[in-house]
């Protein structure tokens, strides 16, 4: 992993966020699982961690050379995030209450100040066409302190730290083992995915050489060697129906790590013919578009008249045939016309300024 220079647009890594949000579309728009189901949203956290702890990461290089002071990266942090999230997601749940979208009302406070994920577990149920946004909120959560830790934490603290926050996933799926608890504790509390960020942060660690090059070796082989086949091996499982014990406990740790894998090799370029298929224009435009697809996906399903074989359609296990293309033209009309707009004038006025020590805007 030595020497990683991830490029300010990697169209692989665009295409890991394709498949990513296609798994979760494909969950979604299904009425049964498949073996795919919950690991889109896996891939996502690791990817999440991996881009805000390296942009953190480069804005701790510019405190510690004085090229700006640690509140204002910290600053410069929270803007690019929230000009990337907010104009979208706020517009969203604006027009879903003027249309009477259901739970749209009953939601409306608790999806707007991001604890969407704590409403799941007061009601006790999912919240309909926005339950998918528990996962935003519990990122949005995690930021909270993160970038501070990053900033502020001794350099021989971090990987300690973030191995012992990895470790505290799989500890807390014990715990909700022991006590019995309600499925949703299992998934929406911020804990449930430390395991998933922080296999991304520890990229981050080692592409940015935050850590030495022989810790940031053996991560890397640990992760190919053991996690991805061990992985691969419970991905079999999974399709086969094949119950492993306690699988629920560990299955997501394995997952993040191979994921870790997975993102450092698409961030260094697969070759050969799976290489062409990530480098896809089609895959790396959809990448780009995953989180408007992500807030629109449960909506789309409104825009089509139930009539006729349409309707039988939507009622069958394979609408996705039809909503997944329509889900993708509705976020190509947001994103041509809402966040690109945005995110040019997020590289204007506010990552210009930074300096030497700006992260391309691409992949946050």
């Amino acid at each position: 992993m030595e020497g990683i220079k991830i490029p300010a647009r990697v169209s692989q890594l665009d295409a890991l966020r394709a498949f990513a949000i296609g798994v979760v579309m494909i969950h979604h728009y299904r009425d049964t699982r498949f073996f795919l189901s919950g690991f889109g949203a896996t891939l996502f956290f690791v990817l999440s961690g991996f881009f805000a702890t390296k942009t953190l990461l480069k804005l701790r290089s510019g405190v510690e050379t004085g090229r700006a002071s640690a509140v204002q990266s910290i600053k410069t942090f929270y803007l690019k995030r929230w000009l990337r999230l907010w104009p979208l997601y706020y517009l969203v749940l604006a027009l879903t209450l003027v249309l009477g979208v259901e739970n749209a009302r009953s939601s409306l406070i608790w999806n707007a100040v991001f604890l969407s994920n704590i409403h799941v577990l007061m009601t006790g149920s999912w919240s309909g066409r926005f339950s998918p946004l528990w996962s935003l909120s519990v990122l949005e959560q995690f930021y909270m302190l993160w970038p501070a830790f990053i900033i502020f934490c001794p350099k021989k603290a971090m990987l300690p730290s973030i191995l012992a926050l990895i470790a505290l996933a799989p500890l807390y799926r014990v715990g909700c083992f022991l006590a019995n608890a309600s499925p949703l504790y299992w998934c929406v509390v911020p804990c449930a995915s430390f395991d998933q960020l922080g296999c991304g942060a520890l990229l981050a660690l080692c592409t940015e050489k935050a850590i030495g090059t022989t810790a940031a070796g053996m991560i890397h082989s640990v992760a190919r060697n053991f996690f991805l086949p061990v992985f691969m091996v419970l991905l079999v499982c999974k399709s086969w129906n094949v119950e492993l014990p306690f699988s629920a406990i560990y299955i997501g740790t394995v997952a993040s790590f191979a994921f870790l894998w997975l993102v450092n090799r698409a961030a260094r370029g697969f070759s050969g013919p799976v290489g062409r298929l990530m480098e896809s224009p089609m895959l790396g435009h959809v990448g780009r578009m995953s989180y408007a697809i992500y807030l629109l996906h449960d909506f789309t399903e409104l825009l089509v008249p139930r009539t006729g074989m349409v309707r039988l359609l939507l009622e069958s296990n394979y609408k996705a045939l039809l909503l997944i293309p329509l889900t993708i033209l509705v976020a190509h009309i947001a994103w041509r016309f809402i966040e690109s707009p945005i995110l040019s004038l997020r590289r204007k006025y506010i990552l210009a300024p930074v300096g030497p020590c700006a992260v391309p805007e691409a992949q946050a």
